[in-house]
């Protein structure tokens, strides 16, 4: 395994657990998420969580962004309707952003779990 997928694996882990753990995201918000992605798309996925009041969009997307980095960076200045516009514009890369995204759900949906059991178990 090259050193980029290692570090990107590493990266998913990281976010995916702090998702959770910094209360960024319920499971049940995480699991709307990865529906919405998995069925619709990115851009889908992003009008979601900014419409939704329970969830902070900003927070969410700096947790996400280095994920998004490893596709493309944000340009300074650049809003994210314009970064899912400009990806987009790539198929291959968008698609590639929307398997690391849903990986780094599936595995935030996974640490929800987890936690639940152990605080379900005192």
């Amino acid at each position: 395994m090259s050193e980029t997928a290692v570090n990107l694996e590493s990266k998913i882990i990281e976010i995916s657990y702090k998702l959770v753990s910094e209360k960024i995201l319920k499971e049940t918000e995480i699991n709307k998420l990865l529906g919405i992605l998995s069925s619709n798309g990115v851009y889908a996925m992003w009008v979601w969580a900014k419409a939704q009041k329970d969830i902070d969009e900003k927070k969410l997307f700096e947790k996400l962004q280095p994920i998004m980095d490893f596709i493309k960076k944000k340009e300074n200045g650049e809003d994210y309707e314009s970064y899912f516009q400009n990806i987009s514009q790539d198929i291959h890369k968008l698609l590639f952003l929307k398997q690391l995204l849903e990986k780094t759900l599936i595995y935030a949906r996974y640490h929800a779990k987890a936690m639940d059991k152990n605080t379900g178990e005192d």
